[in-house]
């Protein structure tokens, strides 16, 4: 934030930080996808954003979530079937690490309502509504948004994650993060069910309750 409050604003994808908002975000670990394979795919919607806003249809604000919605699932798709490493997150040791970290900030940055980890990213639901108080008021001066936060995750995880594996130096976490605002009670059952079945769709368990490390409330 340096140093000034910033409840919404965007980069180079779209990042909307709301203060309080119910967050989905997706972390994956550094180098799982071929930069080639992800320049293509970031190549093929923005000719398509690009399309929209010249035809500017009455629906764009739709039909842009629509995109981007698209470009997600076909993201997280290309981090199911990738065969190529690394999938640390694979090993329970690494695991736990990241299961930790988001269980630390847990009632005091955010409320963790749902995460699942698989081989190479992971998926969480976290509602920092917990920083506003019951009258809507904001401590402006420590208010910790979701890139403070998913830094402090990250930060530590792959910290000891590198311990466990014997590496210093190298990077674990891929720089950035995806996510999405949840705008209500329907869009939060709707992502909670997808994080649940995440690792059903990705081959590991036949229930989602199998999975070690998955949880929701």
């Amino acid at each position: 934030m340096k140093n000034r409050f910033v409840p919404e604003y965007t980069r180079k994808r779209p990042h909307f930080l709301r203060a309080g908002a119910r967050l989905f975000v997706t972390c994956r670990l550094f180098g799982s996808i071929p930069k080639s394979d992800l320049h293509k795919l970031d190549k093929k919607y923005q000719e398509q954003i690009q399309l929209l806003e010249k035809r500017n249809p009455p629906d764009k604000e739709l039909q842009l979530y629509l995109l981007q919605r698209a470009w997600f699932l076909e993201y997280d798709e290309m981090l199911h079937k990738i065969k190529t490493g690394p999938f640390w997150l694979a090993k329970p040791e690494i695991a736990k690490t990241l299961v930790d970290q988001l269980w630390r900030y847990h009632e005091k940055w955010y409320r963790l309502e749902a995460y699942t980890i698989l081989s190479n990213h992971f998926h969480a639901l976290l509602d920092f509504s917990v920083q506003v108080t019951p009258e809507g008021h904001i401590d402006e001066k420590n208010y910790h948004n979701l890139d403070k936060v998913i830094g402090l995750v990250k930060g530590a995880s792959g910290f000891y994650a590198n311990k466990i594996l014997g590496r210093t130096k190298q990077s674990f976490w891929q720089e950035g993060y995806y996510d999405r605002y949840i705008r209500d009670a329907q869009h939060a059952s709707s992502t909670i069910n997808y994080i649940k079945q995440n690792p059903v769709k990705a081959g590991i368990c036949l229930h989602w309750q199998e999975h070690p490390f998955t949880w929701a409330k």
